[in-house]
This record gives structure tokens, C-alpha cells and sequence, in this order.
């Protein structure tokens, strides 16, 4: 059983700070995640805070933002939120065939809601086509996760506590170790992992045998397959120009085989230094 996992203590303070961000805020009220987490709580769902976060919490580190997964239908849990808080239903994004739902105000950038997914139900290849639905599994909604890094769940009910439902998590975190834990299914699926591999990299991880070997067969598979999308996903993930930019491209370039590849960075970079971006 997913409860049964083994859980791992993080410093409440860490926790309670995270759980306090101001989600959304007008004249009539201001809303935190823990407010969100209650209502989910009292309508008797499994809530997890997932990605990131845990991992920052596991190394004593406020988070700047939070994702939640809920063990039900996304639009179950916004019908929660919507009577929970009645005349008050800030949607930023909404994405019903992935499975999640951002619900705040720009300013505080809300928070993701997200439902547990499994690798099984990836259609035709494609995750990004995909329609998933609803699971309960923390264990297969981890291999929907690229890195065991980023496999961690703190449970919102049931005591609380973190787990690290794959195993590895944890050690792997201690000695900066980046592995990769996802489903052949994802692997197959997507053209985004190479970037994401390369942006830890960046961060000081080690890379773990597989992913050295993810890169050396899908490098050129990914930056061709991504083409002019990384005009956009360079910008969203590494933020504003600057020395991170350079050090990414280098390191991205250290993999690449393909001339065909070479010639795509090319012209994304030359693309985003024609916008100003």
C-alpha cells in the first residue's frame, strides 16, 4: 500500500512556511495553500505536495513554489475549491487532458493542482496527446517523473511525512546525483528530457550512468524534435538572459553529433537574440 512507504522527516518550519504562501489576494480575502489544503482534506482526499518542493524541504530549503497532487478527477477537486470558497474561483490555467489546474492570482503565481498519473495510460507515443485519467498511485505517478530527484511526495494527510516512493531518492539527493526514474514509455514519448537533463547539470548534479547514456542515443532526437519550441522553453526555464544561457548551450553542445542539431540551436539562439529575450 502506498501509506505503508516508508516517510522521512523534514523541519516543520520549512513546511508551515511553504504551506503559508499567499496563493491569491483581492479586497474581500487572501487565500494561502494551507487554505486549499483543507478544503481538500475535509472532502476526505489524499493530497501530496510533489516536485520540486520536497526536495527542498529534504535539504532544509524554503520553496518558492508549491505543487499538489490529489488522488482525484481535476474537476472533482476544483469542485471542491469552488464551494469551498464561493465567488472565488481565480483559474490562471487549465490543461484537463494532462491533468492539471492552476488556481491563485498572477502576482503570487497560484498554485499547481495536478492528478496522479500512470505511464500506462500514455496514447499512441505521445504524452503530449494524451488524455490521462485519475490514479491513486503514488509509485506509478512517479514514473511519470524524470529524475528520482524529483520523486518525492510529503503527505498533507495521514500524519504527514515524506516519502521517496522509488527508493533512491534520498541517497541519490545526498550525493547530487542525477538519475533517471521515468517509464520507457516517457522516454519514448517526449522531446523535453535532454533539456531538463542539461539544466540540472547546470545545477551541479552528476549525472548517473543512464543518463549519460539518454543523452549519448536521444540528444539530437530531443533538439530536433523540440526545434523552434526552445525559443520558448529557454526563456521559461532559465529565465532572463544571462551567463546561465552560455553555460547551457556549451554543455548541450558536448552531446550533440548531428549537424542537422547544431544548426537548430543555431537558429534558436539567433532567434532569441533578435527578440531581446
Amino acid at each position: 500500500m502506498t501509506e505503508d512507504l516508508p516517510r522521512h522527516p523534514v523541519d516543520p518550519a520549512v513546511v508551515e512556511d511553504g504551506l503559508g504562501r499567499i496563493i491569491f489576494q483581492d479586497d474581500r480575502r487572501t487565500l494561502r495553500v494551507r487554505e486549499v489544503l483543507s478544503a481538500l482534506l475535509e472532502a476526505g482526499r489524499r493530497v501530496y505536495v510533489v516536485g520540486g518542493t520536497p526536495r527542498d524541504w529534504l535539504s532544509g530549503q524554503s520553496a518558492k513554489d508549491i505543487d499538489l497532487a490529489v488522488d482525484a478527477p481535476l474537476e472533482e477537486t476544483h469542485r471542491v475549491l469552488r464551494e469551498a470558497f464561493p465567488g472565488t474561483d481565480p483559474v490562471l490555467f487549465h490543461n484537463p487532458r494532462f491533468g492539471v489546474l492552476r488556481w491563485g492570482d498572477a502576482s503570487s503565481g497560484g498554485v499547481d493542482l495536478n492528478i496522479l498519473r500512470d505511464p500506462g495510460d500514455i496514447q499512441n507515443g505521445d504524452m503530449w496527446t494524451t488524455t490521462f485519467v485519475s490514479r491513486e498511485d503514488v509509485r506509478q505517478d512517479a514514473l511519470t517523473r524524470d529524475f528520482s530527484v524529483n520523486a518525492f511526495y510529503y503527505a498533507c494527510h495521514g500524519g504527514g511525512g515524506l516519502m521517496d516512493p522509488l527508493g533512491c531518492g534520498l541517497e541519490d539527493l545526498r550525493s547530487r546525483t542525477l538519475r533517471l526514474i521515468c517509464h520507457p514509455r516517457i522516454l519514448d514519448a517526449g522531446y523535453r528530457l535532454t533539456f531538463r537533463i542539461i539544466q540540472f547539470l547546470g545545477r551541479g548534479y552528476v549525472p548517473a550512468p543512464n543518463v549519460e547514456d539518454y543523452l549519448r542515443r536521444c540528444v539530437d532526437r530531443d533538439i530536433q524534435g523540440m526545434g523552434k519550441r526552445l525559443e520558448l522553453w529557454i526563456p521559461n526555464h532559465l529565465g532572463p538572459r544571462s551567463g546561465r544561457w552560455e553555460e547551457f548551450r556549451r554543455r548541450l553542445d558536448g552531446w550533440v553529433h548531428q549537424e542537422a542539431s547544431r544548426q537548430v540551436l543555431d537558429e534558436v539562439f539567433s532567434a532569441l537574440d533578435r527578440a531581446g529575450r
